[in-house]
């Protein structure tokens, strides 16, 4: 049997051999078998490896594009704080008046000083009084449009001799600044929930009190309330979470307005009023409550 093996043997590799070296040469062709498939292994370990390798790497580069083209898109701007909120709602207020009054008198019948018509312009300034302020506010991010109605009650008392030197007449005007209403629109600019700047107009009603002592030693006074208008600037700071401090300066003009009275001693008499004011506040506001201010796209 193990002649007949070598002798195959013999026959494939071309020449006899011994039973054991046929032996010995079987295990090194199975060793070089095994080497060869191992190489073969290997080879195939390398390449996987190397394909995990380029994958990983082309995902690397897609990564980093897809990072460079994100820095390159512009970034949303971040939507605006609204610094005008703190504003938005009711306040009711006081404040201190000072004024500038200017009264315009026109004798039109020579009541004062015979055969003379004649405009007396009387001025006088100080501090006039005191009143209060309500109204309401609505704000965007940065604006301000509002209504005010407000009131001061005081006295200016302006005064003139018509003959200061003369021992024979006493005639005079005297004129009274004795109250001030004003109904406004306000709009403004406000910085930081912090301060406010504001114009502000619309209509005003005033009330005079003006004596005439003509030539006679007649006494004819008119007392009433007359319309006008008034305009002017303010501006507020907010000084705690629900109180801000404020100053204004407006001008006041009154509708002009002819007066008819009969003197016993000198028959009809026709006087022609005009008043101007300057008036500056200082005050101070208490807020009502907070609404939401409106929104801005």
């Amino acid at each position: 049997m193990h002649l007949s093996v070598a002798a195959h043997l013999s026959d494939m590799w071309g020449d006899a051999v011994h039973p054991c070296a046929a032996h010995s040469r079987f295990l090194r062709l199975l060793e070089v078998r095994m080497n060869v498939g191992v190489r073969i292994a290997r080879q195939g370990v390398e390449q996987a490896t190397l394909r995990r390798l380029f994958i990983a790497a082309v995902a690397l580069i897609a990564m980093a594009d897809g990072s460079v083209h994100a820095a390159d898109r512009p970034v949303p701007p971040k939507s605006p704080t609204c610094t005008a909120n703190w504003w938005q709602g009711w306040y009711l207020g006081i404040n201190g008046a000072a004024a500038g009054y200017t009264a315009y008198r026109t004798d039109q019948d020579a009541q004062l000083i015979p055969g003379s018509a004649a405009t007396y312009t009387q001025k006088q300034s100080g501090i006039f009084g005191g009143g209060g302020q309500l109204g309401y506010n609505w704000t965007t991010c940065h604006g301000l449009l509002g209504i005010e109605v407000d009131g001061d009650d005081g006295s200016i008392v302006a005064s003139t001799g018509v003959l200061p030197n003369s021992p024979l007449s006493n005639a005079s005007i005297t004129s009274r600044l004795n109250a001030l209403v004003t109904a406004r629109v306000r709009a403004g600019i406000v910085g930081d929930n912090t301060w406010l700047m504001y114009a502000t107009g619309g209509v005003a009603s005033v009330h005079t009190l003006t004596t005439h002592l003509n030539l006679a030693s007649e006494q004819f006074t008119f007392s009433d309330w007359r319309w006008g208008w008034t305009a002017g600037v303010g501006a507020e700071l907010r000084i705690s979470d629900n109180i801000s401090l404020r100053s204004e300066m407006l001008y006041v003009g009154i509708a002009d307005r002819t007066y008819t009275f009969v003197s016993p001693a000198l028959g009809t008499g026709n006087f022609a009023h005009s008043d101007s004011i300057w008036l500056a506040r200082v005050g101070i506001n208490v807020k009502l409550g907070f609404d939401p201010a409106i929104p801005t796209y």
